[in-house]
């Protein structure tokens, strides 16, 4: 199988849910990622990213304040992020973004930390992972605002329609879209229209583990190998062969992550 990357998984989430440690689900999984991204989203988590990306070779990290979490980011918790965005194995700044589906962080805070973190990102020359959901105008409107021009973008697991992923495709940055297991989902069809329509060359393959495993483990705790069920599906709604596919999102991973 040609080799493939999970560029979004979060493994000290995945060992609670599935109450497993990483080493033992690495010695049993059957199809191996060549690499992962784990992506801590909360500053108490940014230490436990640092710890097992020095233990494993495969592993990088990307470092963020989720828009859930965007009420608790103070000057104190920059400073901390700004440490850890510069550490060696640090491929990107995210998850940030945006979050309108669910109650939390008021709009205006979460735009706020949004736009804060994004010129961070953007100032210490790092890819940004964006959680860009329900919140379509106002993150196009804070992204146009921001100078992207020479910038890596993954809007990670699209959860939206294909004029969405048009808007953004035509952002002035090298935009990559990641899609999850929900394209397996029976009730996400607007995400397989967007796929359809996002060039083959900024396509992403990636879990989100241990969340939104693909059909036929939905309900389970995803993990890094079910990578390939989702390269099929994603194959199937592109026409294109499992193997060119999984190619074209190699090399796409190269060209974001630099890995």
């Amino acid at each position: 199988m040609i080799p493939f990357v999970d560029t979004h998984c979060h493994i000290d989430t995945y060992e609670k849910h599935a109450k497993e440690s990483f080493a033992s689900l690495w010695e049993r999984l059957d199809t191996k990622p060549e690499a992962m991204v784990h992506v801590a989203c909360d500053p108490e988590d940014f230490e436990y990213a640092k710890n097992i990306c020095e233990k494993y070779s495969f592993l990088y990290a990307a470092y963020g304040v989720h828009p859930s979490c965007a009420d608790t980011f103070n000057d104190e918790i920059e400073t901390k992020l700004r440490q850890y965005l510069s550490l060696p194995k640090t491929v990107a700044c995210g998850e940030i973004g945006l979050d309108y589906h669910y109650e939390g962080p008021s709009r205006e805070v979460q735009k706020s930390i949004f736009d804060r973190q994004l010129r961070l990102g953007l100032e210490m020359g790092k890819p940004l992972v964006l959680h860009l959901r329900e919140a379509d105008e106002d993150s196009l409107s804070i992204l146009r605002k921001a100078p992207l021009s020479g910038a890596k973008l993954h809007v990670h697991c699209y959860t939206g329609n294909p004029e969405f992923a048009t808007e953004l495709l035509q952002l002035p940055a090298e935009v990559f879209i990641g899609f999850t297991g929900i394209i397996t989902f029976k009730n996400a069809q607007n995400v397989r229209d967007a796929a359809k329509i996002v060039p083959i060359n900024r396509l992403l393959l990636e879990t989100d583990a241990p969340y939104l495993a693909p059909v036929p483990y939905r309900g389970k705790p995803a993990h890094s190998g079910m990578i390939p069920i989702i390269a099929e599906h994603l194959a199937a709604i592109k026409e294109i062969s499992l193997e060119s596919l999984m190619s074209a999102c190699r090399e796409n991973t190269r060209l974001c992550y630099g890995i």
